[in-house]
């Protein structure tokens, strides 16, 4: 009799082993699990992408975007804050949640990752000292959810004579004005080469991100006098560069 009660406890306390380890092993396989798929797979399911996927109008918009652009890996609360693995809408936009961050929230929030860029934003004039509040912020020229991929009508030449030139603003200087033009055309192209089926050597692409590196050096910081002198060179290499890539099959 004692030994079937000594069986009996010691499967009682295999069984506790287990309901304590089952749980545990299943959460380290489901996040090794979650890490293992791809970012944008990942993404899709965060609850906040989840649910704005049934909601009407821009806020289910903004998950088509997002998904599409370069900061698919990044997620949602990353940028807005609030709890991304809560499904009720209240307690996912409580406590650190910010729906649309003001300018100055925006610059510290991309400052996160881009902090040579934003170094570079506060030495120039769209950062007035004495002010110390930008007079536009990173989404005004790269958008917030199409990053890495904005809608082939964009062009950021057009960005930036949408305020230069009006008013009390003086036009960009002309060869500025062709530098962002080359930018647009590089962007373009690469646009062109996918939706016809042709591949682009990853050499061609990131010479095209460095020229799109170069052009950041002066926009950022408005430096005209550095910049009048580096833009003949962008233009010829930008040049030279489009042209390849229009070669390519």
């Amino acid at each position: 009799m004692n030994s079937i009660d000594d069986r009996w406890a010691l499967r009682c306390r295999r069984l506790k082993l287990l309901t304590c380890f089952v749980p545990l092993f299943l959460a380290l396989w489901n996040s090794a699990s979650a890490r293992s798929r791809p970012a944008g797979q990942r993404a899709a399911e965060n609850n906040c992408i989840e649910c704005h996927k049934r909601a009407d109008g821009r806020a289910r918009e903004v998950v088509g975007l997002h998904l599409k652009s370069t900061h698919a890996k990044v997620g949602c609360q990353q940028c807005h804050g609030g709890d991304p693995d809560d499904y009720d809408e209240a307690k996912a936009h409580a406590g650190t949640f910010v729906g649309k961050p003001d300018a100055s929230a925006t610059l510290k929030m991309c400052a996160r990752c881009h902090e040579s860029p934003l170094a570079q934003f506060k030495e120039g004039r769209h950062f007035p000292e004495h002010r110390g509040i930008p007079r536009l912020d990173c989404v005004t020229c790269h958008g917030a959810h199409t990053i890495g991929t904005p809608s082939e009508t964009s062009s950021l030449a057009q960005v930036c004579i949408g305020c230069h030139g009006l008013e009390y603003l003086p036009a960009l200087p002309p060869p500025v004005q062709v530098m962002l033009e080359v930018a647009d055309d590089l962007r373009s192209g690469l646009g062109k080469a996918d939706r016809e089926g042709r591949t682009v050597s990853p050499d061609l692409i990131e010479r095209r991100k460095a020229i799109r590196h170069r052009i950041s050096e002066i926009v950022h910081p408005t430096d005209l006098k550095i910049g009048l002198e580096k833009i003949p060179r962008i233009l010829e290499d930008g040049r030279v560069l489009k042209e390849q890539i229009e070669r390519q099959k």
